[in-house]
């Protein structure tokens, strides 16, 4: 039996790495098994772990299973029922023969075996257990720390002893990384690799945008409010449709909160980014007149099978409709998926357009 100090040491170990109790003491139990095979003692069974969490007490089994015939091929630890009955008369085929292992008689080489097979297993499970937990966090948004950064790259620090880059390229404009800030990114994709998890992460993906909404507006999260659409310029600005599914609640004085509370807090989570919030439509004139806020539309011609439409202006709003190097318009066709010919009133007039004042401001 090995001695409760032992046991102490491992919760240690395992609340230091933040793993699982259970599974730190199952690496333990692998570790043993090598160190049993390399022991002046030979061991023919399977080295098995017994602990008893309540009296912090562990000790390990040299376990047989007795079978009709060895197969040489088959798993470690066969005894025929013959060879069993020589040493023990209660056995028979299916049987397990557990003797418990003397750990004393463990020589040098034994001991050393068992420590840094018990560090590599241990090493293991800390990075297959990180690669599980940001596996799951696959679409959501964790908090790094940033440590370091070069005209390429900003490392940023993720936990579980995980480090992420981000390309200087992939960063929006407006920001800026000082060592030791912290920073919300977007997970993209994780994958497995020899020295622990590899994880993408990012701060231009325009899904960051929908995940700080579902964070910080309950109405959102709870299925209240549905977002439609979503179109971003990393840095500067971003389009957001929002739909309410419930008539007691307005979905753009719900995503701006009191006193612009809400859009403020998802504005510094992005570094100070404009967000305009439009209320989704399902009449095409309405939706596109909407998408285009913060400039007044006059008309709005749809064309449904090519999904074409001409929005109409007039002189004073047509700049604000564009937008500065034509963001707007942009960000408009991208959140609803119409390609919007904005024209002013005089031209569509000249240009001899037949429409209608069909929006209603």
């Amino acid at each position: 039996m090995i001695s409760k100090n032992f046991f102490e040491s491992l919760e240690q170990i395992a609340y230091d790495r933040g793993l699982e109790l259970k599974d730190v003491l199952a690496k333990v139990e692998v570790a043993m098994g090598i160190a049993c095979k390399n022991s002046d003692v030979p061991y023919k069974g399977i080295v098995k772990i017994d602990a008893d969490y309540d009296k912090k007490k562990i000790r390990f089994f040299d376990v047989l299973t007795v079978v009709e015939e060895v197969d040489p091929e088959g798993p470690r630890g066969q005894i025929t029922l013959e060879e069993a009955l020589e040493n023990h008369k209660r056995v028979k085929v299916g049987s397990e023969i557990r003797e418990e292992i003397n750990l004393s008689v463990f020589g040098r080489k034994a001991a050393s075996l068992f420590r840094q097979n018990l560090l590599n297993e241990l090493t293991s499970l800390e990075r297959e257990d990180a690669y599980n937990m940001f596996s799951d966090k696959i679409g959501e948004i964790i908090t790094g720390r940033v440590t370091s950064k070069n005209d390429k790259f900003i490392a940023i620090s993720l936990g579980k002893g995980v480090e992420a880059t981000i390309s200087t390229k992939d960063i929006p404009e407006n920001e800026a990384y000082l060592i030791g800030e912290e920073k919300k990114v977007y997970v993209t994709k994780v994958e497995k690799t020899g020295r622990g998890p590899k994880v993408f992460v990012s701060r231009s993906n325009k899904e960051i945008v929908r995940k700080l909404f579902e964070m910080n507006i309950p109405e959102i999260s709870s299925g209240l409010i549905e977002i439609m659409g979503i179109a971003r310029e990393a840095g500067v600005r971003s389009k957001v449709g929002v739909l309410s599914l419930s008539d007691d609640v307005d979905a753009k004085g719900a995503c701006v909160g009191s006193a612009g509370s809400r859009i403020k807090a998802i504005n510094a989570a992005l570094s100070g980014e404009k967000i305009d919030i439009f209320i989704w439509r399902d009449d095409p004139v309405a939706l596109i007149a909407e998408a285009l806020s913060p400039a007044k539309i006059l008309s709005v011609v749809p064309d449904e099978k090519t999904k074409k439409a001409i929005a109409i202006t007039s002189e004073d709003q047509y700049s604000l409709a564009i937008g500065s190097r034509g963001l707007n318009a942009k960000l408009a066709v991208l959140a609803t998926g119409w390609k919007i010919d904005i024209k002013k009133l005089s031209d569509a007039v000249e240009e001899g357009i037949e429409f209608s004042y069909n929006v209603k401001n």
